[in-house]
């Protein structure tokens, strides 16, 4: 008999549960060390909360302000950490974030996401390095993604996918609309 070691959440799914009953299980009993603990602990829209009592939401908004950009002039080849004057050369931005707005306070911290617009997930992947995504799981057409773990996590039936899009198991395994971002350290612009 080999005598192997399994996350809670791995074992479940290896005994037969998945999606709402997988999920029901999963957070009825939480522990820290539960790899898949903190994609579980958010409310219904998908922002995080500090412990599984779902009206103690983390000061999350789900509209920072933003500008939504004009669609005529493409863009250079710019992303990441960039001046001002790079910054004001996107024009053809999906989505523009105030880096210093009270509502994009958690995207100060490592790990911290907000969803803008309701429609792109904007995460702080480390030391104001962003990514952004769809937030529209191709799993199943739901806005229920979230940044969780340097992954993007579909809350509604847990699909994994990669900071680049690609799945990380078969439910994300037609990948994820990932978006190219630059900052000047005040501004951050979405763009394709």
């Amino acid at each position: 008999m080999k005598n192997e070691k399994y996350s809670r959440y791995e074992f479940l799914r290896k005994m037969g549960f998945s999606g709402a009953a997988l999920m029901a299980v999963v957070s009825a009993c939480t522990v820290k060390k539960d790899a898949i603990l903190d994609s579980l602990i958010v409310n219904s829209k998908g922002q995080p909360v500090v412990s599984l009592d779902s009206t103690n939401a983390a000061p999350v908004v789900e509209h920072p302000t933003t500008t939504t950009g004009p669609s005529t002039v493409t863009t250079t080849n710019l992303s990441g950490l960039i001046t001002t004057d790079q910054l004001n050369t996107i024009t053809s931005f999906l989505v523009k974030v105030d880096l210093t707005a009270a509502a994009a306070t958690t995207l100060k911290t490592n790990g911290g996401y907000v969803i803008v617009n309701g429609s792109i997930v904007v995460a702080n992947v480390s030391n104001g390095q962003y990514v952004a995504a769809q937030n529209l799981c191709t799993h199943q057409p739901r806005q229920r993604i979230i940044f969780n773990q340097n992954e993007f996590y579909c809350t509604d039936h847990g699909a994994r996918f990669s900071l680049t899009g690609t799945g990380l198991n078969t439910l994300g395994s037609r990948g994820l609309t990932v978006y190219r971002t630059a900052n000047d350290g005040k501004t951050l612009v979405v763009f394709a």
